[in-house]
Parts: structure tokens; C-alpha cells; sequence
């Protein structure tokens, strides 16, 4: 049987990228693709993530994962401003607190990506029946992830955990204990289940105790992002893949605690009307090179900061604009979105 495009369908076309077919067709799962195509039919400048879920029958974080494909492979462009809207910030006394000037230098940019390797093609069904024949693990993998997920997993499933067990070297076990969490905070989808899954090989999860630690934080940053989410009136109920990055560095690696990361996204919700996560790390990275670890310290570098850098009063040295801040808001919200921060220290009169 042979088949053609009917010419009638030609009369409304909207341009795909040969990319999408040449290189992520075998690779990009179902949902994946419909949402790349979604984007590219409707809105591909400024997408409306919401009428796409409304549109495609799926949640935003859901939506969210899947899009973190394209965006790791490059297909989309990501600078942060297309992120969740954010309320206005609440009205907590201590929380309207300034980064000092004289420490933003010394920021440095947002978490580094976890390795991007290349991905193989995905295997045709032959080939994973073939697998299973080779290794018996393969075929219990799949049979007791059906049994763990509560459903059968059928080709997308098993090309999922096979990327997973063969290119980025899972254990069994630990895909296991890998599935058991998805389900747990009830993030199902394969796009997620993969997400995570890239994260753990790239960081060497290939012992139970290190599955165990990875879980422990990502719990951790379900916690905070649960604080976060209350405190600024966010409905997610848990953070994507990324953000979870995010707030595990916050945490465990910067040490910081909730209350300090509430008090930066509140700095930021002062500067710019986007949760934007990476504006959040470069006020925090700021205020650990300046060893802040309280409000407080936030609060008294503040105060240090602005009698420091008072000028002295002429007749021609009336604000700029109204304003006698230590340092441009625009310029600092416009250098974090685009670039590195740097500032040119004021001269002195002489």
C-alpha cells in the first residue's frame, strides 16, 4: 500500500525543524514531541504554558518536565523570563532586604548542568525483545516496574529504563528505588522518571546507599519548595527537575536554610515579576561570599553598605531618577537575567 500527504492539508502548515525529525524522533518520547509541536504551532516566541496543558490534558509539571528535553538538547531556548508569574511578595518585615553592592562582584553564575552525553537511538521493539533474551535482569526490570507504576509500561517505558540501565548505568535496584520515589510524590510520566534517572547516572548513583542519599534530598527540596510555594503563593506542588537542582544546592551545598532562601526569592519578587530561579542563586551565592547566614547578617550588610557608600551632598548631587539606592535595581536585574554581574566601583572625588 502506498501512501501520500493529501493536498488539502497543505492549505494552514506551520515550519517544523529538520532536527526534530533527523535527530529526536527515535529519541523524544510521545508527550515530548506533542509538546515541542504545540509550541511550534501556536506560540513558538512566547509560549502559553498554561492553554498548553489546558490544550494537551497535562499538568504543568509534567509540562515542565517534558520541555526540559528540548531545552538540554537545545532545541529551545531558555533564559528565564518565561518561568511561573510570581504574586506579589508577602509582606514579611525582615524579608525587604537589598544585596550590597560591594559584594555582588563576587557572584557567580547559577548551578553547572549535570553532563549532557550523547544519547544513543532509541532501540526498536526487536532489538529490546532481543535484550531481553540476552539478560534476564531486563525482563524482570520491566516486569517489576509494571508492577511498581501499576500499569504496563510498553515501548516507552522500556526504551526509558533501558537508557537509564545500559547508557547511564543504573543498577536494577536502584532504578527500582528510583521508581518507587517518582511514585511516591506522584511524577510518573516517563519524561520525569528519565530526568531523574540522567541526574543519578551523572552523579554515579550506583549503590543503594547513594540511591538513598539522592532521595533523602530531593525529599528535602520537596520541603523546601513546599515552605517556598506557601510563603509566595505558588500552586505547584513540587518543583520541576531544575528547580530541584537549585534548592538541593541551597541547601545542602551552600547550607543555607529555609528561611534564607524565602527571604531571596522575596528579594527577587521585589525586582523583577518572574519566579526566576537563577536571579534567586546569584543573590544567594552573593550572600554567601559575603558569609551571611541569618537575616540578620543580611540585614546589618545592608546597613553597613548604604553608610559606606554615601555620597557626599553637593548641590549637583541629587539622586538619579529619584533614587539614592547603593546600587542600580535595573542594571542589577537586567545583568542578572542576561549575563555576569559586574560592577564599575565608583570613583572617588578627588
Amino acid at each position: 500500500m502506498s501512501y501520500s500527504v493529501n493536498p488539502a492539508s497543505f492549505k494552514s502548515i506551520f515550519a517544523v525543524p529538520t532536527d526534530i525529525v533527523d535527530k529526536h524522533i527515535r529519541l523524544a518520547t510521545g508527550h515530548q514531541l506533542k509538546v515541542l509541536l504545540w509550541i511550534l504551532r501556536t506560540s513558538p516566541d512566547n509560549p502559553d504554558i498554561d492553554a498548553m496543558c489546558s490544550a494537551l490534558k497535562i499538568s504543568k509539571d509534567d509540562a515542565e518536565d517534558y520541555l526540559q528535553y528540548w531545552i538540554l538538547t537545545g532545541v529551545l531556548a531558555s533564559d528565564g523570563k518565561a518561568e511561573t508569574a510570581v504574586p506579589k511578595a508577602s509582606t514579611v518585615e525582615q524579608n525587604k532586604v537589598s544585596v550590597p553592592d560591594n559584594k555582588v562582584e563576587a557572584v557567580t553564575e547559577a548551578p553547572a548542568k549535570a553532563e549532557v552525553s550523547v544519547i544513543p537511538s532509541k532501540p526498536s521493539s526487536s532489538e529490546i525483545a532481543t535484550r531481553i533474551d540476552e539478560s534476564p535482569e531486563i525482563g524482570y526490570l520491566f516486569n517489576e516496574a509494571q508492577t511498581k507504576l501499576g500499569r504496563t509500561i510498553g515501548y516507552d517505558g522500556q526504551c526509558t529504563l533501558l537508557l537509564l540501565h545500559d547508557h547511564y548505568g543504573l543498577p536494577t535496584e536502584v532504578l527500582f528505588m528510583l521508581i518507587e520515589y517518582c511514585v511516591s510524590v506522584g511524577k510518573t510520566n516517563y519524561g520525569y522518571i528519565e530526568a531523574v534517572g540522567r541526574d543519578w547516572g551523572n552523579r554515579e548513583v550506583d549503590t543503594l546507599e547513594k540511591a538513598a542519599e539522592q532521595i533523602a534530598a530531593l525529599k528535602s527540596a520537596n520541603n523546601i519548595w513546599r515552605e517556598l510555594a506557601q510563603n509566595a503563593g505558588l500552586n505547584n506542588p513540587r518543583p520541576t527537575v531544575k528547580q530541584s537542582e537549585y534548592l538541593r544546592k541551597w541547601s545542602s551545598s551552600m547550607k543555607f536554610s529555609t528561611e534564607m532562601i524565602i527571604l531571596a526569592y522575596e528579594e527577587m519578587a521585589e525586582h523583577t515579576g518572574k519566579l526566576n530561579f537563577k536571579y534567586i542563586d546569584r543573590i544567594l551565592t552573593s550572600w554567601q561570599n559575603a558569609g551571611y547566614k541569618s537575616p540578620a547578617d543580611v540585614e546589618a550588610g545592608k546597613v553597613n553598605t548604604s553608610t559606606a557608600s554615601q555620597p557626599v551632598k553637593s548641590k549637583n548631587s541629587e539622586p538619579q531618577n529619584g533614587r539614592n539606592a547603593s546600587y542600580n535595581l535595573d542594571e542589577f536585574e537586567n545583568r542578572s537575567l542576561h549575563g555576569s554581574l559586574v560592577y564599575n566601583k565608583r570613583k572617588k572625588k578627588q
